[in-house]
């Protein structure tokens, strides 16, 4: 499918003056009243100024939008601000979302094709002009045939030339060998990066307008240094320009475009004046032509004011006092003298200090541009250019502000909108035309919603409203975020995101928790075995200085012992007629405590009774007797010790009042030390000394 269609000959005659309609000339109007010639009352100065064709006012427009700061910026304001990004297919009844062919349209438009800057673009034509024109440039392949061989090659694979309008070439096959003129043609492909929007140049496109049903057909003169480039065989230049281009300039003929690959953006007005211009539409600018070249007038006054007035002219002169005049009591010319030298050194230096002999004065002239500037007037013509243009001066100077009764927000609000529902055509012209060349199926291509100022209350009301949970909510969240320019699919994507972050942040939280709970409880544990062994420690402490202090106390009365052992053992060798220092204590001890031990498994009866004899008679050597016999566990029952005693043994402990607390460790009395162990003779059947002998029960005790 190609771009172009028939190649057309000749030039569009205009009917209005029968000249081509890339003439210009101007208007000329006047009327006579008799004799007398006057200009009509109807037209001003600058009407004379005015094209008369379309393509002069568009020249004449071009002029100033290139050179005019305030008409630049109401055309960019205008075609930026309604475009916004482009959604491909609504998500709420979305099929293809995410899918590969909405990643291949994004590629197209957004990569390839970059139609938000050809919506801009289109939209500047639109209001600067009047008229936008488009196509869509298709991708194509040069291809050459060999005559000789029919064999076909891509010109890049070739060293091409063109000559006289003929391609040159050389056949890569070696058994050809083929050198010369090759047929070629283009071959359409379906290379993406290829693709573009093309924003034909009005100067060079004529319109034929019927008037009667309303078609237009669309011709293309093909620039002059275009045609240059291809006449002089400008390969950077041929390569990219399908044929029906070279062929149309080979012909010197105009190129028509089909009409199913031409939009036209047309800027809807009242009729022209001139029936043979109505296929055109009327640029916004054009209403605002006069005002335009007012202002320029009056900037050209201020131009020539601060030229003439804004530096002031200074006059220096001697100043009399009184009656006495300066030049008749100094010489001027030396006063002159001496001024401009002061004037100098003061230049040189301006911490100088000048001393005169005489006053001076000095009078300005002119320097006074502030008084005479008529920047008021250029201002109140500036908002008249703006509102011609159908805008509204706060939103080109910054400033506007919204309020729901604000009238001419809302208007132009409007406008914007009607200018989108254009560009929204133009959008589902090139998706039609781009879906069917490449075979891609149509998704729906919009933008996204425009709101040019935002109405907190009703976003106040709208986002209350959404927070009402269940059956009782009037409006959804989607489309509250929609009301706020944000995209529901891609914010549940992100909820979706944060949310993972947030569990995982979570899931680390809880294993830290549980790390650190199971460190302290390890550390618990090392604390309270280091507290319970240092408990057992002290305890064990406490027993051994309980025992300790117990031993002192036994050796304290063990020493007092002997001496009572001493006298009363002296008492007995005495009555019994023997030697005092032949008695051995310990070994006596020892004897004792081997008799009673041994009395108290054949006898306990009889050792009791014995014990209690011995503690009556001897005290002192029974308690070392009985101490002895305690150590060796042979004491039945005892007393129970003391409560007090029974603390200090077991401290911070319930009072143990099990039998004893003398053990093996205790070191011998002072009585008992040193008896020797032979002092007791081995016996295999040895008999007691206290065991008494079988008596009669009439014997006495």
């Amino acid at each position: 499918m190609g771009a172009y269609d028939d190649i057309s000959g000749g030039t569009i005659i205009s009917p209005a003056n029968g000249t081509g309609l890339q003439g210009g000339g101007n208007v000329q109007v006047s009327f006579s009243r008799g004799s007398i010639r006057y200009d009509s009352p109807f037209l001003d100065m600058t009407s004379t100024f005015i094209p008369k064709t379309i393509k002069g006012i568009l020249k004449f427009i071009a002029a100033y939008v290139v050179s005019d700061g305030l008409l630049s910026q109401c055309i960019t304001k205008m075609s930026e601000y309604p475009i916004t990004d482009l959604i491909y297919k609504d998500e709420d009844h979305s099929s293809l979302k995410d899918d590969e062919t909405i990643k291949k349209w994004k590629l197209i438009l957004e990569g390839s094709m970059n139609i938000i800057r050809a919506l801009k673009q289109a939209g500047m034509d639109y209001h600067a002009y009047g008229n936008s024109i488009i196509s869509i440039n298709y991708p194509f392949k040069r291809m050459l045939i060999c005559p000789k061989c029919k064999q076909k090659h891509t010109s890049d694979g070739l060293k091409v030339r063109f000559q006289n309008f003929k391609f040159m070439a050389k056949c890569p096959k070696t058994e050809c060998g083929y050198e010369g003129e090759m047929e070629a043609y283009d071959l359409n492909t379906k290379e993406i990066s290829k693709l573009s929007v093309v924003h034909w140049d009005l100067l060079y496109m004529d319109i034929k307008y019927n008037s009667i049903t309303g078609d237009h057909f669309y011709y293309y003169t093909i620039p002059a240094d275009i045609q240059f480039a291809i006449r002089r065989g400008d390969m950077d230049i041929i390569n990219g320009t399908r044929l029906e281009i070279i062929k149309a300039v080979k012909l010197r003929k105009q190129l028509k475009i089909m009409a199913d690959n031409v939009f036209h953006w047309k800027r809807p007005a009242p009729q022209y004046i001139v029936p043979g211009e109505r296929g055109w539409g009327v640029p916004a600018v054009m209403p605002v032509l006069k005002d335009i070249f007012h202002t320029k007038v009056l900037k050209k006054g201020n131009e020539m004011i601060a030229f003439d007035h804004i530096v002031p002219f200074r006059l220096l002169f001697p100043q009399g006092t009184g009656d006495v005049s300066p030049h008749a009591t100094i010489s001027l010319s030396d006063w002159r003298t001496k001024i401009e030298q002061e004037i100098r050194r003061w230049r040189s230096d301006p911490n100088y200090i000048s001393i005169v002999p005489i006053p001076l004065g000095m009078q300005n002239f002119s320097g006074d541009a502030r008084l005479l500037m008529i920047t008021p007037e250029i201002r109140a013509t500036e908002d008249t250019i703006i509102t011609g243009m159908g805008m509204i001066p706060e939103i080109i100077r910054g400033g506007a502000s919204w309020s729901g009764s604000n009238v001419s927000l809302r208007v132009i609000e409007n406008s914007f909108l009607n200018h989108r529902a254009d560009a929204h055509d133009m959008l589902n012209f090139i998706e039609t035309n781009v879906s069917n060349y490449m075979d891609i199926p149509k998704v729906g291509i919009k933008m996204a919603d425009f709101k040019m100022a935002d109405d907190l209350e009703k976003k106040r009301l709208m986002i209350q409203m959404a927070t009402t949970m269940g059956a009782d909510s009037i409006i959804s969240k989607p489309t509250v975020q929609k009301e706020l320019d944000i995209d529901p699919n891609k914010e549940y994507k992100n909820i979706q995101e944060d949310l993972k972050r947030r569990v995982e942040l979570k899931v680390q939280e809880a294993e830290g928790a549980a790390e650190a709970q199971g460190a302290a409880a390890i550390i618990n544990s090392l604390y309270a075995a280091d507290a319970q062994i240092e408990g057992q420690n002290r305890l064990k402490m406490n027993q051994s200085e309980s025992m300790a202090k117990d031993n002192v106390e036994d050796q304290r009365q063990s020493d007092q012992n002997a001496q009572g052992i001493q006298s009363e053992v002296s008492q007995l060798a005495v009555n019994a007629g023997k030697d005092p220092q032949m008695i051995s204590l310990p070994n006596l001890i020892l004897l004792l405590t081997q008799r009673f031990a041994k009395l108290s498994k054949i006898d306990p009866d009889e050792f009791k009774l014995r014990m209690l004899v011995m503690k009556n008679s001897t005290p002192s050597l029974y308690d070392e007797v009985y101490r002895n016999l305690k150590e060796m566990n042979m004491i039945a029952a005892d007393t129970l010790m003391g409560v007090q005693t029974a603390e200090t043994a077991t401290t911070g402990q319930v009072p143990n009042y099990s039998q004893g607390n003398v053990n093996s460790n205790v070191p011998p009395g002072t009585a008992e030390a040193g008896a020797d162990p032979q002092a007791i003779p081995p016996s295999d059947n040895p008999t007691l000394p206290e065991q008494r002998p079988p008596r009669s029960p009439k014997a006495p005790i």
